[in-house]
């Protein structure tokens, strides 16, 4: 009976030493992987304040959720990656960024480029002045969805600069990472 004991004993340990380190996995940024299996957002504003969350990339047994889309625009004459990252109840993510030679994204015009802020809220965070952009990992997937096809785009898009809330908010320091999930 003691040699039984000792065995489940060190059965149980092995498998909890198992689940701990199948539990702890990271990629090399110290990310978890379970972001790889859902669209993310990072964002820390300046004095603390910070928003984060995931969204899963697959809905209603197993559809791929695309957000974002890429496609030809002809008011800036070329590829626009365009969507809405939301975080039901809680944050949203509008993008909107002209997509350049080697996939370089900037922001065009008047469009949205970039905007964030609480679920509900009418003001968003938007660009106070220059904004750094950084595409990681882009890639264009053709989808189908309803009997339509399309491009939807998987990536991760660091960036950083002065932010404000609304019209009348004042400027502040952000930086932050949306992440993009593949099919």
């Amino acid at each position: 009976m003691k040699r039984f004991k000792n065995t489940v004993m060190v059965m149980m340990s092995i498998l909890g030493l198992m689940l701990i380190l199948s539990c702890s996995g990271n990629d090399e940024d110290g990310k978890p992987d379970a972001d790889k299996e859902a669209h993310a957002y990072d964002i820390t504003m300046e004095g603390g304040e910070k928003f984060s969350g995931e969204v899963p990339k697959e809905v209603f047994g197993g559809t791929y959720n695309p957000v974002m889309f890429v496609g030809y625009n002809e008011d800036i004459d070329g590829e626009l990656l365009t969507g809405l990252l939301m975080d039901t109840g809680k944050f949203q993510v509008g993008i909107g960024l002209a997509m350049g030679g080697n996939n370089q994204p900037s922001i065009v015009g008047n469009g949205p480029g970039l905007v964030f802020g609480e679920w509900g809220t009418e003001d968003k965070y938007r660009p106070a002045g220059p904004v750094s952009l950084t595409l990681k990992n882009y890639q264009e997937h053709d989808i189908s969805m309803y009997g339509e096809e399309g491009t939807a785009a998987s990536f991760a898009l660091e960036f950083s600069g002065k932010f404000q809330l609304g019209d009348d908010g004042e400027a502040v320091d952000v930086s932050g990472e949306v992440f993009i999930a593949a099919p």
